[in-house]
């Protein structure tokens, strides 16, 4: 606002109102005007996922798999899938994995992962945006009703999250027959560290409305901990017909992934020539199968005590 009155003085005011549309009256496109109210990385190829860990190439694979063929139906029956598990479980590595394949494959319309303590992402309030701007750049016809959306309206990156959602996603989403859209899914990773938990429900109960609806053509995958209040979402007729549910710690086969990654960790460090010469003496198998067992039975299934104890060897 205090652009309009640049070097004024000796001027008084009454009763006034003003609306935010300089933005997009002064030239800005709505795709400017939309990209200053996403949240800095929160995307999966952000330069802050950029060296977050994936799954190992050789675990996961049947998960992997299984939500990658999800993600491809056309018609899917649930249209929200929801991952969850404990901390340390590689619920995030699953997520980036998937976003990594889905997108490869170019199915992926969007990204959000949410990061307790950081700005911008741990919160929802730049969720829809950021997902609205993704979807703009992904597929030219949904970028162009998006963003005459926004031209129209700049007022929109302020209003509900329910208002974004329908205007900027649900509504572009559905006017486009499904074989130009071509995406198939969004990715919300972590919807447990977006920080206000009225808002954790309000986000499921929205994307479950519209997963509902015949229309809409997108798939759902998400991740979170089994927070109570999340979990007790799934008992609810809106939420539990609309979700299929995967819980990590019913997924067969754990440990001989975490053993994968010990020992392809481990022949990674052993053939790093900057520690060949302190290794050069060490017995063979380094290290030996016992001490392997031993850190797999002490993971308790918990993938990041794999990664800490690579970290700090």
């Amino acid at each position: 606002m205090s652009n309009y009155f640049n070097k004024a003085s000796n001027f008084s005011i009454n009763q006034a109102n003003f609306n935010e549309f300089t933005a997009i009256q002064n030239g800005v496109s709505g795709l400017q005007w939309l990209s200053q109210f996403m949240a800095r990385g929160a995307s999966h190829d952000s330069k802050d996922q950029y060296d977050a860990p994936k799954c190992h190439p050789d675990t996961r694979t049947q998960l992997l798999g299984d939500i990658i063929e999800w993600i491809k139906i056309t018609d899917k029956e649930t249209g929200i899938m929801f991952l969850y598990g404990r901390p340390g479980s590689g619920k995030s590595c699953i997520a980036r994995s998937v976003c990594h394949d889905a997108s490869s494959e170019g199915n992926l319309g969007a990204s959000f992962f949410f990061r307790r303590g950081t700005s911008d992402r741990n919160s929802a309030d730049k969720l829809f945006t950021t997902i609205a701007y993704q979807l703009s750049m992904v597929n030219k016809d949904l970028g162009q009703r998006i963003l005459a959306e926004v031209e129209r309206d700049p007022q929109i990156v302020h209003m509900s999250l329910e208002e974004q959602f329908r205007r900027l996603i649900f509504e572009p989403c559905c006017s486009i027959p499904r074989d130009r859209l071509l995406i198939k899914a969004i990715v919300i990773d972590g919807l447990d560290e977006c920080e206000d938990e009225i808002m954790q429900v309000a986000i499921l109960k929205l994307l479950a409305k519209a997963v509902r609806y015949e229309g809409f053509p997108l798939g759902i995958f998400m991740t979170s901990r089994p927070e109570l209040h999340i979990r007790e979402m799934f008992d609810t007729k809106e939420i539990i017909f609309a979700t299929q549910v995967i819980s990590l710690d019913r997924i067969p086969g754990v440990s001989q992934d975490i053993r994968t990654v010990l020992e392809s960790g481990f022949t990674r460090i052993l053939n790093d020539p900057r520690f060949r010469r302190c290794l050069k003496s060490v017995p063979r198998p380094w290290p030996p199968p016992d001490a392997i067992k031993k850190l797999v039975q002490r993971s308790s299934c918990q993938f990041i005590y794999s990664a800490t104890v690579l970290k700090f060897v």
